[in-house]
Formats: structure tokens, sequence, C-alpha cells
């Protein structure tokens, strides 16, 4: 996958944990907010190109390799 594509990939994600947040009756907020920091430092991360593979476990598992 390409950078932007998934730095896009990583917003999406970042915009559904925040969602969870927002409505705090459908689960830990404490490990969503930790989720959520995690997220925001890989967009960091492989927008800098710092990282060239990741993998998420929720909602459902991926790798994901980035090129360029």
């Amino acid at each position: 996958m390409g950078r932007a594509s998934a730095v896009t990939y990583l917003l999406e994600s970042r915009r559904a944990i925040f969602e969870k947040i927002a409505d705090s009756s459908t689960g830990n907020v404490e490990t969503e907010s930790r989720e959520l920091e995690q997220i925001d430092r890989l967009i960091l991360d492989v927008r800098a190109g710092r990282v060239q593979a990741f993998e998420l476990k929720h909602p459902k598992a991926v790798a994901i390799f980035v090129t360029n």
C-alpha cells in the first residue's frame, strides 16, 4: 500500500476509535484512549517514513506494508 493510502487508512481507523470514545457506553474509554494514542503515533511515523509495516488488531486483524 502506498504511504498516502496507509495514512488514509490509519486516519479512518482513528476516526472510528474516536467515535467509540465519544459514545462512552460502548466500551472501555481508557483502553480506547490508549488505542487512539497508538494510532496517532503510528500516523506520524508512517508519514515521516520511519515505519514500513504495521499490524492492527481492531476492528479486524490486518497487516499493512508501506511502499514508496
